[in-house]
């Protein structure tokens, strides 16, 4: 990890300008920015942005596992209420609704709505097609497959 922890900062209303950028001790800007809502967060290393992410993170693959299967449930809820779910087949209704407890039984996804999975929780061969991946297996992909999904913005600060 780096030499100095994250910065967690409010993020104001779209409507004003961000708040200005934190700087480290000696000056220097923080590697990343992670925008997530309401907050902004600055930090060198990756492990220290999911921490800010993931309440009481222990740094476990079982946490950030969790955390991916919520992040993934919201998504897909709202995939569903902003897409075109009305053109989805029953069938694919059913999928994109169904308990997540058990990964979906698809080879290939090409219903209305992408399709959100996480890939420690999809045994192989994984199904292809829509699909948004989320990547619990360390706190680089978790962060990266994140800001792909679009669940949180991720930039060099």
């Amino acid at each position: 990890m780096g030499t100095e922890m994250s910065v967690r900062i409010r993020n104001t209303s779209a409507a004003a300008a961000p708040p200005p950028q934190p700087v480290k001790a000696d000056g220097s800007p923080y590697i990343y920015e992670v925008v997530d809502g309401w907050w902004r967060i600055y930090g060198d290393e990756p492990a220290e942005l999911i921490a800010e992410l993931i309440p009481h993170y222990s740094g476990t693959l079982e946490d950030r596992e969790a955390f991916a299967r919520a992040a993934a449930a919201r998504l897909q809820a709202m995939l569903a209420a902003e897409g075109p779910f009305g053109g989805c087949t029953a069938a694919e209704r059913e999928v994109i609704l169904a308990d997540r407890a058990q990964p979906p039984s698809v080879e290939h996804w090409s219903g209305a709505v992408p399709l959100v999975l996480v890939t420690t929780h999809c045994p192989r061969p994984r199904p292809t097609g829509d699909i948004i991946w989320i990547d619990p297996t360390d706190e680089s992909s978790l962060l990266s497959t994140l800001g792909r999904a679009g669940i949180v913005q991720v930039r060099a600060a």
